[in-house]
């Protein structure tokens, strides 16, 4: 065939390929906050993230990304998920900081029950937590992670609905925030991952109906603002661009094994569609809760 005749089956086929995907505009944020620029003061530039699952960083990491390149000393800490999802998550992170490490405690064994018919993964209320877990032993290793490194900064999803309500990224989140505010950890500032107002509503519709779709329930956002008494997510404090780290951030997602790749589909929706440079000058802002201690 002529090569010429070529050129409109090519476009066709490249144009039937776009409309077919998602269109994410509606998901993007169309509020503002302030730019941050409490992390271009810190001198001692030590960064330590530290989340229940290793997958739902996946909403910091362009600025983790943009830290690294800054000079940071940045570590991951999260429960130890098994040995595939483990490796996978180290291969991610190679895009966009120094180290990753594990804690000795499993998703399994922070629950009282040492051998749960299965593991709590909808919401329940936080007066319920030490009925259920194990929040002593978790803070103590949480401790010895903290100090020894020494973070400045503390990266953590949010202590009222953990993203999305699961109770052990609640649990992690206000674990690290009580040692804060104890003063047995001493960092100069935990910044929570979270969503604005309108992508929360947005996104979380859209997993609803996903679920629905498939047979779920699909009301566990709805479950999970009534079991935390709380609407969503805290409102952000601060914003900061990561349209540099377009690529960085691309490569972390896709690096992980295809369910955890679905997984984060449902809150980074349909990522995989799209080129780095496309997709993230759409989500081009990443937003963070402040909670500042020692001025």
């Amino acid at each position: 065939m002529n090569q010429y005749k070529l050129i409109p089956i090519i476009f066709f086929v490249l144009f039937s390929w776009a409309c077919q995907r998602e269109e994410v505009k509606q998901y993007a944020a169309i509020e503002s906050y302030p730019e941050d620029t409490f992390l271009s003061q810190i001198k001692e530039k030590r960064a330590l993230v530290i989340i229940a699952h290793d997958d739902y960083m996946c909403a910091m990491t362009g600025t983790i990304s943009m830290l690294n390149k800054k000079g940071w000393k940045i570590q991951t800490f999260s429960l130890d998920k098994g040995e595939s999802r483990n490796t996978a998550h180290q291969r991610a992170c190679t895009y966009i900081l120094d180290s990753v490490s594990f804690m000795s405690l499993t998703s399994e064994s922070i629950y009282r029950n040492p051998n749960p018919e299965k593991l709590l993964f909808e919401a329940f209320p936080k007066n319920e937590f030490e009925k259920i877990f194990k929040i002593e032993e978790l803070k103590q290793e949480l401790k010895v992670k903290i100090l020894a490194f020494k973070p400045t900064v503390i990266f953590t999803l949010d202590n009222e609905i953990g993203g999305y309500g699961h109770p052990e990224h609640v649990l992690v989140s206000q674990s690290v925030l009580d040692l804060a505010i104890d003063s047995i950890i001493h960092p100069k500032a935990i910044y929570q991952s979270v969503f604005t107002d309108h992508m929360e509503t947005s996104i979380m519709h859209r997993h609803s109906e996903r679920m629905k779709s498939w047979g779920f329930d699909g009301n566990g956002w709805v479950n999970a603002q009534k079991a935390y008494k709380t609407d969503g997510m805290p409102t952000p404090s601060v914003e900061i661009n990561i349209v540099a780290e377009a690529e960085a951030k691309m490569n972390f997602l896709l690096s992980y094994n295809e369910r955890e790749r679905k997984t984060m589909s449902f809150f980074i929706p349909a990522f995989e569609e799209y080129s780095a440079e496309e997709y993230f000058s759409i989500f081009d802002r990443e937003f963070f809760r402040v909670i500042k201690f020692n001025e």
